[in-house]
């Protein structure tokens, strides 16, 4: 498959400056090819019309409120301030029973898995490719049930973890999951918290994750198209149930993927 053409990509997303949320913020500049970053790491930089740009900021959620600034680049150094506001996540109590109750308490050679694990996935979520592979809102990557949305604060057997970084579909396992939008396939593999695990790469930062598939149909290096097969809702790794989980990084920052979805809220 030929690597797509750098595109004008405009993803129409809302402002929404919230811990979790998406900060949008315009600037006009003769420059061909401006760049932006938050706290030294790079951001997506939208062209909308004429000399009028746009930077997508991800905040993350444990982000403190108050003013931020980014750095614009073009034919000098520009600085942009904007307010992180507050927004109140619920929580959820899970209990993990029988083999599953590893996922709580990990034995030493689980540690060991999982320590190895950490830069692969770490690297996957920071990978910025210049060129935007997708144009446009995403697409759903299923049809099932929201059955956990984004950020909430997370218990395992009584026991705090992390907030939950993404959105769950429930689902018959073997069920397709599509590609809610062009990119690259940037990592499969078998993880012990995610199960089976896709990363694709939409350019400039933006990357979406899909975990405890059954299947994984697709292969490292491939680039797909909107509404391509990707793999199979399953129950692998740390999952009580048959779903999908689908989670988005944005400046290597997990955002709630609704946001950039066309029936967003």
């Amino acid at each position: 498959m030929l690597i797509p053409a750098i595109a004008l990509a405009n993803i129409p997303v809302k402002n929404t400056p919230i811990p979790g949320g998406i900060a949008v913020i315009d600037f006009e500049t003769n420059h061909a090819n401006p760049k932006a970053f938050y706290n030294k790491v790079p951001l997506y930089v939208q062209h909308i019309k004429d000399q009028h740009y746009q930077v997508l900021v991800g905040i993350p959620l444990m982000e403190k409120l108050g003013k931020k600034t980014i750095k614009v680049q073009d034919f000098s150094t520009r600085l942009f301030d904007f307010e992180v506001t507050e927004q109140s996540y619920s929580e959820q109590h899970i209990t993990l029973k029988g083999k599953k109750k590893k996922y709580v308490n990990p034995n030493l050679a689980h540690m060991d898995r999982i320590k190895s694990e950490r830069p692969v996935l770490s690297s996957a979520r920071k990978i910025f490719s210049d060129n935007a592979l997708s144009n446009g809102l995403f697409t759903r990557p299923v049809d099932g049930v929201t059955t956990s949305p984004f950020g909430l604060k997370r218990f395992y057997n009584g026991e705090a973890r992390r907030p939950h970084t993404g959105l769950d579909y429930a689902g018959n396992i073997g069920t397709p999951i599509k590609a809610p939008a062009d990119g690259k396939v940037v990592l499969v593999g078998k993880f012990f918290f995610n199960g089976n695990a896709v990363f694709l790469d939409h350019g400039q930062g933006l990357i979406s994750v899909y975990i405890h598939m059954n299947d994984y149909l697709v292969k490292q290096g491939q680039f797909i198209k909107q509404g391509d097969t990707i793999g199979t809702i399953g129950q692998t790794g740390r999952s009580t149930g048959p779903h999908l989980h689908w989670g988005i990084y944005l400046n290597q920052t997990a955002i709630d993927p609704s946001l950039l979805l066309g029936e967003s809220k």
